[in-house]
């Protein structure tokens, strides 16, 4: 894994031991991924990309458990905006996979294949994967990877039945799943990665990608099983559930071909072309049987579907060119993609005492379906000087949005706030510097800039109820951030030592579900500002040549204003944060051995007083690499 920012080289994870931690809450009762969380910004403010697409964005009902990491090359993580070359969008950081290609396999040879069996006692997780390369002579290889994983729900070690002070609202005595334990899951992935690499000459290569996964998930939502209460008032409804089982499946696809061009050319040194489709879908469905207020025996299925597809077009180019003692290289190029958006859901409830059915759409949630376009040029130049003791690397980024709504017959506009077309534009800059000097030492400053356009869901959204309303919001502004670090690095000959300070300025920065006072509406609205600051330390150093010492320590704290001219509140970041990982390699047997242990301290301040502040915890994980054989075909 590479963490980047203006200065600093990839620090590397093997593949082979990269994972997502997955979560289970009332609205995600799957056990799936919602995203990184970057310096106290997460969820669709980081931006993640595999193989340079992008990745669906997370909707309030939705995932963004799209990731797996079976045929993984390196990641790159950076941390801060990076919107220069990756996205104007990516305020809080980018997530960035790279699958492997034919080369990685074939290392020089005519034939090979990587085979891996993986065991995860969390979940009961068995992962078994298989990746083969061959060479048809001397300009075509080919690979063909196809990985299988199967888990069930996690489980909890230091979880208590009773909910501790929050109490245990669940009906045993109606089976539900006790409050320290999750619900019984059953969990498949399979995945298929295609590679085809035509070099015709030296200058030219060629790359056809098919990169297909396909995650199931069942779940027996045991927890809410017994009476029913109010999420509003907390009172019983009369309504009795005896089953309820959950299924959620999620797909994500992508072809691509990629053109490589070394051109050798005087203001042209390389120019790389992606041509891509990505579409990304999910389906959700669920079978109640329960019991109504008035005795009727009810039979209630539910099924949602959100999809959102990509059609992106990249062009980048750079040059590398001599001006007196500076020496530059500038990457330049285009960054478009098309994006359609779509949302449906039904609710369709059978009454087996009556005989009757009835069907709802867009029940509890809805938002009007959307075409999304994006149009960007972008320029950065690395300047090295003093032979190359100082780095200089200005940029800018020229982003374009439009987005079109698409409403269906099952949405409800609200007089007044009517979904319209939003367009908007931003000239984004940036600018990083880095120093060595003597002993290994480097000292380095960035300045960055943020741009992100409203989501379909967070403008469009209108749902009117029983209980409340949930209400567009068309008019909100687009968030803006500014953000700049400085930090000092030593390079040791057994390892190295970082120290960096941020600082985070947001604005217009959106606020999810905000109820105005005096109101039963829910709705969207644009914060002041929100500022985010903190230090980060991380190191490593190799205690002898097999036995590896790694840590990294975090500190974060926020604040926000609703309106200019208020008071400043707290903004809810992750608390002082740190692991520490031990690792041994054992080379003669193929053998690694990794111990690590992550920490956080207890969170004591929150966006709202009455918001859940955590405990602080431990969690030690202890992984096992075994390389059975390094024999080639």
């Amino acid at each position: 894994m590479s963490f980047l920012r203006a200065s600093q080289g990839p620090d590397r994870l093997p593949a082979g031991r990269l994972a997502v931690q997955r979560q289970t809450t009332s609205t995600d009762p799957f056990n799936t991924f919602g995203g990184f969380t970057i310096r106290g910004v997460g969820g669709n403010r980081v931006q993640m990309l595999v193989d340079g697409s992008r990745m669906a964005e997370r909707i309030t009902d939705g995932t963004r458990d799209y990731l797996d990491f079976g045929f993984t090359k390196q990641v790159d993580v950076v941390k801060g905006p990076a919107s220069v070359l990756w996205g104007a969008d990516a305020l809080g950081g980018v997530v960035a996979v790279q699958n492997l290609d034919p080369e990685d396999i074939l290392q020089g040879q005519n034939r090979a294949g990587t085979g891996r069996l993986a065991f995860d006692g969390l979940n009961d997780e068995t992962a078994v994967s298989v990746a083969l390369a061959q060479q048809f002579g001397p300009d075509l290889a080919m690979m063909l990877g196809v990985s299988h994983s199967a888990a069930h729900e996690a489980k909890l070690s230091n979880a208590r039945d009773d909910g501790r002070i929050y109490g245990c609202p669940r009906n045993l005595d109606y089976g539900a799943t006790p409050c320290g334990a999750l619900n019984p899951a059953d969990i498949s992935a399979d995945r298929l990665l295609v590679k085809a690499v035509w070099t015709p000459t030296d200058r030219q290569r060629f790359e056809f990608s098919l990169d297909h996964l396909q995650r199931d998930t069942e779940v027996q939502f045991d927890s809410g099983l017994g009476p029913v209460r109010s999420t509003m008032t907390g009172l019983p409804t009369g309504e009795v559930v005896h089953d309820y089982d959950r299924a959620l499946d999620v797909e994500r696809s992508r072809y691509a071909l990629e053109h490589r061009w070394t051109a050798g050319l005087a203001w042209l040194d390389e120019l790389k072309t992606t041509l891509a489709l990505a579409p990304h879908s999910y389906e959700r469905s669920g079978q109640k049987w329960s019991t109504s207020a008035a005795g009727a025996s009810l039979i209630t299925r539910d099924s949602l579907a959100y999809s959102e597809d990509f059609i992106e077009l990249d062009l980048q180019a750079t040059s590398r060119f001599h001006t007196g003692a500076a020496r530059h290289e500038v990457t330049w190029g285009f960054d478009g993609d098309l994006t359609k958006t779509d949302y449906s859901r039904l609710d369709v409830v059978r009454n087996l005492t009556t005989g009757t059915t009835t069907s709802t759409p867009a029940g509890g949630f809805n938002f009007a379906n959307a075409d999304t376009r994006r149009a960007d040029l972008y320029l950065q130049d690395r300047i090295e000087l003093l032979d190359g003791a100082l780095e200089l690397t200005p940029g800018l980024r020229y982003a374009t949005y439009r987005l079109d709504p698409r409403p269906n017959a099952d949405y409800v506009p609200v007089e007044g706030a009517e979904p319209r077309r939003r367009e908007d534009e931003e000239l984004l800059k940036s600018l990083g510097a880095l120093y060595r000097f003597g002993g290994g030492w480097q000292v380095w400053g960035h300045y960055g800039e943020g741009f992100k356009m409203p989501t379909a869901q967070q403008l469009y959204t209108s749902v009117p109820g029983a209980f409340f309303d949930l209400v567009p919001a068309p008019g909100l502004e687009p968030e803006h951030v500014k953000s700049v670090e400085i930090g000092l690095r030593r390079d040791l000959d057994r390892g190295f030592l970082g120290l960096t300070a941020f600082n985070a300025d947001y604005t217009n920065f959106i606020q999810n579900f905000y109820n105005p006072p005096g109101t039963s509406d829910y709705t969207y609205r644009n914060l002041s500002e929100v500022r985010v600051w903190g230090l980060e330390l991380e190191g490593r150093y190799s205690l002898t040549d097999r036995l590896h010492l790694t840590g990294a320590a975090s500190w974060q704290k926020g604040e926000e204003r609703a309106e200019a001219g208020a008071s400043t509140t707290p903004h809810t970041v992750s608390p002082l944060t740190g692991t520490l990982g031990l690792s041994w390699d054992v080379p003669q047997h193929g053998l690694t051995l990794d111990l690590v242990g992550t920490f956080a301290q207890a969170v004591k301040k929150t966006a709202n007083e009455t918001d859940l502040k955590p405990a602080g915890y431990g969690v030690i994980d202890a992984y096992a690499a075994w390389e059975v054989s390094t024999r080639r075909c």
